[in-house]
């Protein structure tokens, strides 16, 4: 345990285009969406805290792993991250987009951070962060899927 800027890094990476976000929101968002139940949304934002603050806290340990597949499959995840968020900005920021499926992957937006934190339990061999990124996927993959649903139909 102990902080160490690659921890930063690995939370920095995912919340960057989060930031962006809030100063470009959607053009086209709707007036309202029906919620999904609310142990959904619990299960997200318990996940997302512990999934970006567990590599804060535990970022000498994250520095002191080798790299290996998984660390470059986190990096694949943020490359396709990425190009989801380039996706959203080149269509005038469209409300949709954030959920559209990308190569037949539905909800890439939400997928890839979710696979992003997994492998980063993966890539250190720990559950203490695979069960929280476990929560966090629970939570963001079915309420970005509602969200889906909806602005499909």
């Amino acid at each position: 345990m102990g902080l160490h800027a690659q921890g930063f890094i690995i939370s920095l990476l995912v919340l960057l285009p989060n930031l962006i976000f809030m100063f470009f929101p959607p053009r086209s968002a709707p007036g309202s969406l029906d919620s999904v139940p609310l142990v959904f949304t619990l299960l997200e934002r318990a996940g997302q805290i512990t999934c970006f603050m567990m590599p804060i806290l535990f970022g000498r340990m994250i520095a002191a792993q080798p790299l290996g597949v998984s660390a470059v499959l986190m990096a694949l995840c943020m490359l396709v991250y990425y190009g989801c968020w380039v996706r959203y900005y080149r269509s005038g920021r469209a409300f949709a987009v954030l959920f559209k499926p990308w190569l037949g992957i539905p909800v890439p937006m939400a997928v890839f951070p979710a696979l992003y934190f997994l492998l980063l339990g993966v890539w250190l061999q720990s559950w203490l962060f695979v069960v929280p990124a476990c929560l966090f996927a629970a939570g963001h993959l079915a309420n970005s899927w509602s969200v889906y649903g909806q602005v499909r139909s």
